[in-house]
């Protein structure tokens, strides 16, 4: 009876092992089951974060493209603005010009016949550069092809260069009343003189009596010095020459 009791109990025994073993191996697949699992949901919660995360971002970014376009926005929208400001502004120039355009032609055509005028009864230098010159700006102004603006300049520079004209000292080669070439001289609009090309027999014009006047001899070296000054052949140096009458009326 022992005998059977103690292998009862062996049995017993093996049994409880083996369950025991059966139980450890299932609390073993359990666990790691369980551990699979927690690996997943933190796979899964990593995961989770990070699109949260990069959502954030995202938003972030978002809400600051908004904020610049916003800005943008505003800008341009002062920027149009201050353009129809500009718009209503150049409308109202273009009405002024318009009605500005309308006196400011015979006032050209006014001051190109002033010039005509002040050129005939002016000291005869030049004459044929200063006329046509006249004459090109006439053909200028009927030109459509030219502003109003570009026309009153160049009116204006050719009265600039008759100014000019008094404050300078000029030597230059034409023919005189007798045809012959000769070499003159102007002093500002003081006085023009001429000597013949063989260096004798220099004239002056005379304003009140509207003509050539013969010089003494005497004057001719000093004529002919004031032509190589104003052809910068010699070094400026003090001229004695003889003025012309005024042509004042008494």
């Amino acid at each position: 009876m022992k005998l059977i009791k103690i292998t009862a109990c062996i049995v017993l025994l093996a049994c409880s092992h083996v369950q025991a073993s059966d139980l450890l191996q299932e609390n073993m697949s359990a666990t790691k089951n369980n551990q699979i699992a927690a690996n997943k949901s933190q796979t899964k919660i990593d995961g989770l974060y990070e699109q949260q995360r990069d959502a954030l971002q995202n938003y972030r970014i978002t809400q600051a493209e908004i904020e610049q376009l916003n800005v943008y926005n505003r800008q341009l929208a002062q920027i149009i603005n201050s353009q129809d400001e500009k718009v209503q502004s150049l409308h109202e120039q273009i009405n002024e010009i318009e009605i500005t355009q309308q006196g400011i032609m015979p006032l050209m055509d006014r001051m190109l016949n002033g010039l005509q005028k002040f050129i005939s009864l002016d000291t005869p230098f030049l004459l044929n550069e200063r006329e046509s010159r006249v004459a090109n700006l006439r053909g200028l102004l009927l030109s459509a092809d030219i502003t109003v603006s570009e026309k009153f300049r160049r009116t204006l520079e050719a009265y600039q260069i008759e100014v000019e004209y008094g404050r300078t000292i000029e030597a230059y080669r034409a023919v005189n009343h007798k045809q012959e070439m000769v070499d003159f001289l102007r002093v500002g609009r003081v006085s023009l003189y001429y000597l013949p090309l063989n260096g004798t027999q220099g004239s002056v014009w005379d304003k009140k009596s509207q003509q050539w006047t013969p010089l003494s001899s005497e004057f001719d070296r000093v004529i002919l010095q004031g032509i190589r000054i104003a052809r910068k052949q010699s070094a400026p140096s003090l001229l004695t020459l003889k003025l012309p009458a005024l042509g004042v009326n008494p």
